[in-house]
């Protein structure tokens, strides 16, 4: 896992193991917490989530859970990976309150999972307080989340639980509406990005804004388009294979009821001519 920098190791190995902090000393892993990647769309996000995974597959015992991946995109993982009690697939957030080992979790695009403007839906509150007790639930999670925004992610899941989070190439426009305590810093990255980025698309590197460095991204052969494209293309994409309805069920949710504002109570009860 050394490719991996130290707040990344710290989260993904297990509770306990030691690593190197970066500075020649050792220290034990806290095993529980959130790992945002950040960047916009097609910057490799889920792909560089599903590297970081393979190595925790590689060098530790931890299990992992993909929260709602298609039946399609589960296949298409590694043959390796697919080891009795390693692979979990449950269908929505709450079935993460019954894994009972600590595993590592993704949450592939919260943008759609779990929508600041949903904030009031069962799923997001639910988040919301799972966030505090992490380190309780199955002895240890730690939650992958992929975003396009760091605004796209509930403040309450970053605020109650260790954090370490990867920059990748981001646009203009998501740096423009950026919350303002990480604006600063992830422009920051942008510049380190470019300037060491070989690859066009910078998906050869990303930032790690807690050891604020520039890392350099590694890629499984299995996860290369150009070793097999279509296998690639289902795990990098997988809402592209979700089933129909269950991509509707995601994305149009009914707004959120709450209280009416006043004038619309008003309108309700205004007197009608007949």
């Amino acid at each position: 896992m050394d490719w991996l920098p130290p707040s990344f190791q710290d989260l993904l190995r297990p509770e306990g193991q030691l690593f190197d902090a970066g500075d020649g000393n050792m220290r034990q892993a806290t095993g529980c917490g959130i790992l945002c990647c950040t960047g916009s769309a097609r910057s490799a996000k889920t792909s560089l989530s599903l590297a970081m995974m393979d190595t925790v597959m590689r060098c530790t015992d931890r299990p992992l859970c993909f929260v709602g991946w298609p039946d399609v995109c589960m296949d298409a993982l590694p043959d390796h990976w697919k080891q009795p009690g390693r692979l979990y697939n449950p269908q929505n957030i709450e079935k993460l309150l019954e894994i009972k080992r600590p595993a590592v979790v993704l949450l592939d695009d919260t943008a759609v999972l779990l929508n600041s403007r949903d904030a009031m839906t069962s799923g997001a509150k639910l988040m919301s307080r799972l966030a505090g007790v992490l380190s309780h639930i199955g002895g240890g999670l730690t939650v992958i989340l992929t975003t396009q925004s760091m605004a796209g992610i509930d403040l309450s899941l970053l605020r109650f639980t260790q954090l370490a989070v990867a920059v990748r190439r981001m646009s203009p426009m998501a740096l423009w509406s950026e919350r303002d305590s990480w604006a600063p810093r992830i422009r920051a990255a942008q510049h380190d990005l470019a300037d060491a980025a070989e690859d066009q698309g910078w998906r050869d590197v990303y930032f790690s804004l807690m050891d604020d460095m520039v890392c350099a991204a590694w890629f499984p052969d299995w996860l290369s388009r150009e070793t097999d494209l279509e296998r690639a293309d289902k795990l990098s994409r997988p809402f592209r294979y979700m089933d129909n309805a269950k991509l509707k069920e995601l994305i149009l949710k009914p707004p959120a009821r709450g209280r009416k504002r006043k004038d619309e109570e008003d309108e309700e009860h205004e007197p009608v001519e007949v």
